[in-house]
């Protein structure tokens, strides 16, 4: 039978490189390409806010960028070199492009309406005012690239996580999204048909993205989500969903008719509808995340969980709300932003730290396994000084009896030759109970699934009154280092025993196979769910796992019966390292 587990490609995790590489890459060359554009090319010292998005039928309003601006406040700009603006609009969009690009020096005439007076106002194209990047685009930028150099540094430490990679994705969108987004369109730039048109219409798009990761982010921190762990398709869906929403959307717009320069007002409402979908989301999950965590999970990430949530609460009433009911925000996008702005660096120290809190607990965990090992190497040399050394002497010192007087007593000597027979039976049933308990004979004789099989046929409905216990694996595995078989045929045998014994389920199914060089092991059921994750059992699962570098989780609520149930995950490297030592 193939394993669900297996059935994932081998090449997943280097899609999943290819992936974030490709998606990030993109994302920083449009945030670096827009600040280049913009500071490279010329200026009217004049922005169309881009949090307020004042599009009208005739014109947009723009705001001053400098004190040198010919612009004042409330001025709409209905036309440029005596074409109106929708005009300049329609020929930009297809292309982003233009034969004749303007340069610092040309001087525009602006169609303008000022006061309700039309007026033209001709003005000479300088260079992009720095101030224009002093109180507003340098702190989120550098705080940004902060943000992004943290998770780069992270990801080259632990380019498996795929939390990490994950949030150096976002942070290269959110990177994006902020250069673009806080530079802001200038009416030249349709004139022009600057490619900035370009890299702000790709900002949109980054925005989705960034808030993607964080839900996807939220499905695999603190806890693996259910949900996504039976239906592979939701990852996916977290990513391409959002984006489909935003085309559909547009599109709608687009066919409500009106002029071109309404659909383009219309485009605000459409980003803030999918943000605050998208702000919604993250608040569920990171709800269900939380309690899915344990006790002391919770006690890790709860500040996260509080500003994750907070933040997004914040962004849905002060900005894409207001906006998708109004047209305006509450609040500037910049000042909403700041409430974000924690988010992303506290995820990156809660994962770093829980790394260490990771290295700590295997410290310990490995403390106790080789304590544990000596107390076995001690109890193994009693047993064998103690027990069976004994027993084979006085076997040895009957056989001497039964020489000597073979010839002069032979019912004697008899006698001495069965007590000694006797006593080479028990010491074979010692050392048969001894080897038992290093390594389980099951597995040389019927290899781990088959030895798993085994057990659970002895334990389930098949033969006896427990649940009935479904073995879902192939029907053979690759040759694995012995650490790994003995760890994962107790840890699976220890699962089944739990449900049997604690969980009052109807069935319990064991699913076992390879993905992404890891050998996975589930045992879910249908029964009560996690009653306490302190016992004997479960701590001694998770040690064996974390003995030779993998880790065990247990999920409540992922039964597929009636019962609330529970979902057992081991997840052991194939290529195991134990005490330092290679068992490849």
């Amino acid at each position: 039978m193939r394993s669900k587990i297996g059935a994932s490609s081998i090449h997943s995790r280097d899609l999943g490189w290819v992936l974030t590489l490709l998606v990030a890459g993109i994302a920083l060359l449009v945030g670096a390409g827009a600040i280049a554009i913009r500071l490279l090319g010329p200026s009217e010292l004049a922005v169309i806010p881009a949090e307020a998005w004042p599009w009208t039928a005739d014109g947009v309003e723009v705001a001053a960028t400098s004190g040198r601006s010919a612009f004042l406040a409330g001025d709409l700009v209905v036309g440029m070199n005596g074409r109106p603006l929708a005009s300049w609009v329609e020929a930009a969009m297809p292309f982003a492009s233009a034969p004749d690009p303007l340069a610092p020096g040309a001087v525009v005439t602006f169609d303008v309406v000022r006061d309700g007076r039309s007026i033209q106002l001709p003005v000479a194209l300088q260079t992009f005012p720095f101030d224009r990047l002093g109180p507003t685009m340098l702190p989120l930028v550098g705080f940004g690239a902060g943000v992004l150099a943290l998770a780069a540094v992270l990801v080259a430490r632990r380019p498996r996580s795929t939390v990490l990679r994950l949030l150096f994705v976002a942070a290269a969108a959110n990177a994006a999204d902020i250069s673009a987004w806080t530079i802001g369109l200038q009416p030249t730039d349709f004139l022009a048909g600057s490619p900035f048109l370009l890299a702000f219409g790709a900002a949109a798009i980054f925005n989705v993205v960034f808030w993607s990761s964080i839900v996807h982010i939220l499905t695999v921190y603190p806890v693996r989500s259910p949900i996504a762990v039976r239906h592979r398709a939701v990852v996916p869906l977290i990513h391409v969903l959002p984006l489909a929403a935003l085309a559909v959307l547009v599109l709608i717009a687009n066919l409500a008719g009106g002029s071109t320069l309404v659909k383009i007002d219309r485009l605000a409402s459409v980003v803030a509808i999918v943000g605050s979908g998208m702000l919604v989301t993250i608040i569920l999950a990171t709800i269900a995340g939380y309690r899915r965590a344990t006790p002391p999970m919770r006690r890790s990430v709860r500040w996260i969980a509080a500003g994750l949530v907070f933040a997004a609460v914040a962004t849905l009433a002060f900005l894409t709300l207001p906006i998708v009911v109004t047209g305006e925000p509450l609040l500037s996008r910049s000042l909403v932003d700041l409430f974000a702005m924690p988010v992303p660096v506290a995820i990156l120290i809660a994962v770093a730290r829980d790394r260490l809190f990771q290295v700590a607990l295997l410290t310990r965990s490995r403390e106790r396994i080789v304590a544990a090992r000596e107390d076995e190497r001690r109890k193994l040399r009693r047993d064998l000084h103690d027990g069976l050394a004994p027993t084979l002497a006085a076997a040895g010192l009957k056989l001497d009896h039964a020489r000597h007087v073979v010839r002069t007593d032979p019912a004697a000597a008899e006698n001495a030759i069965d007590d000694a027979r006797q006593a080479v039976r028990g010491t074979i049933a010692e050392i048969r109970r001894l080897s038992r308990e290093l390594r389980p004979p099951a597995l040389d004789t019927l290899g781990l699934v088959g030895a798993i099989r085994e057990q659970a046929e002895g334990l389930g409905g098949q033969a006896g009154n427990g649940p009935l216990i479904i073995v879902d694996a192939p029907d053979a595995l690759p040759s694995l280092a012995a650490a790994v078989e003995v760890a994962a045929y107790r840890i699976a045998v220890e699962g089944m025993m739990n449900v049997v014994r604690h969980a009052a389920a109807t069935t319990c199914q064991v699913s076992i196979g390879l993905a992404d060089g890891e050998l996975r092991i589930e045992v879910a059921d249908d029964g009560v769910g996690i009653q306490a994750e302190g016992g004997v059992g479960l701590r001694s699962m998770r040690e064996r796992a974390a003995e030779i570098g993998g880790d065990v989780t247990f999920d409540a609520g992922s039964g597929q019966g009636s019962g609330p149930g529970t979902r057992l995950t081991a997840r052991l490297p194939v290529a195991a390292t134990v005490m330092g030592s290679s068992l490849t």
